[in-house]
C-alpha cells in the first residue's frame, strides 16, 4: 500500500510541474512577458517618438517578416 502512496506523490508532483511550466509558456502577462516588435513599435509611435512615415515604413515591413 506504500508504494501506492509513493506513486501517487509522484504523479501529483509530475502534474505540478507541467502545469508550472505550461503556464509560464503560455501566459500573457503584461508586466513580465516579452512585448512582440509591433508593440514596442506602436508605443513609440503613440508616445510621438517617430513620425507616422516612418511609424507606416517600420510597420510594413514588421508585418512582412511576420508572415514568413
Amino acid at each position: 500500500m506504500e508504494f501506492f502512496g509513493f506513486s501517487f506523490f509522484c504523479t501529483l508532483l509530475f502534474a505540478g510541474v507541467l502545469f508550472v511550466l505550461l503556464y509560464e509558456l503560455f501566459s500573457t502577462s503584461k508586466d513580465g512577458g516579452k512585448e512582440s516588435p509591433l508593440d514596442v513599435l506602436r508605443k513609440k509611435y503613440a508616445s510621438f517618438e517617430m513620425s507616422t512615415e516612418a511609424y507606416e515604413e517600420r510597420r510594413e515591413v514588421l508585418e512582412r517578416d511576420l508572415k514568413k
